[in-house]
């Protein structure tokens, strides 16, 4: 990350409405982009978030973890979730992803799926 000050936050979606708290993981992404000062496109923040929740909602399992950080140069996204297997290579939203961020990718850790990506103003 660049050196202005970082802004980290998580957002956990609700368990008893899921396909609902992609809403809230959206107006989380955007209040988040804004309090970090972030330049880049905050709808772009949002769309990768929106599509990650979505992914983790309807092909995970568990309750999917919303962490965002940054500050006014860059954006780190990621999105955890239980399910062992990898976003679909070629998906439409994927594909979105990767003209959106910088680079992104899918990582494992205590035996979570998490979807990355970094968005650079």
């Amino acid at each position: 990350m660049a050196t202005s000050s970082l802004t980290e936050a998580v957002f956990s979606l609700p368990e008893a409405d899921q396909r609902g708290g992609v809403s809230l993981a959206r107006d989380f992404a955007r209040h988040i982009a804004l309090s970090c000062g972030y330049q880049g496109s905050h709808e772009d923040v949002v769309l990768v978030v929106n599509e990650f929740t979505t992914h983790a909602v309807c092909h995970g399992s568990g309750r999917p973890l919303v962490r965002i950080a940054g500050n006014r140069e860059q954006l780190r996204v990621e999105v955890a979730d239980d399910a062992e297997a990898e976003p679909r290579a070629g998906s439409w939203g994927l594909q979105l992803v990767d003209q959106l961020c910088r680079s992104w990718g899918v990582a494992e850790l205590d035996g979570q799926k998490i979807v990355w990506c970094e968005l650079t103003a």
